[in-house]
């Protein structure tokens, strides 16, 4: 699998943001969610999933900071093809 440079440059000790039940609690919706995925044929998309991730495992603290760094992604990507 291919890595981005923003994905190679993220260290694996960054700190956990959010508790223990917080983290359980995304990753039974992360996990309900993809089902949905799948089930509908919806891919993935392997360029923004490292953010899913991280807002699943608490390094990301809120999902107002997983919105700004899919719009900061989806801006780039617009701003490349204009």
């Amino acid at each position: 699998m291919n890595t981005t440079k923003f994905e190679a440059s993220i260290t694996d000790d960054r700190p956990i943001l959010v508790s223990k039940q917080e983290i359980e609690k995304r990753r039974r919706i992360n996990f309900d969610t993809l089902g949905s995925f799948a089930v509908d044929n919806i891919p993935i998309n392997p360029d923004t999933q490292h953010i899913f991730q991280d807002f699943e495992e608490g390094k990301i603290a809120t999902s107002k900071e997983v919105k700004a760094l899919l719009h900061a992604h989806y801006t780039k990507i617009a701003l490349e093809d204009n």
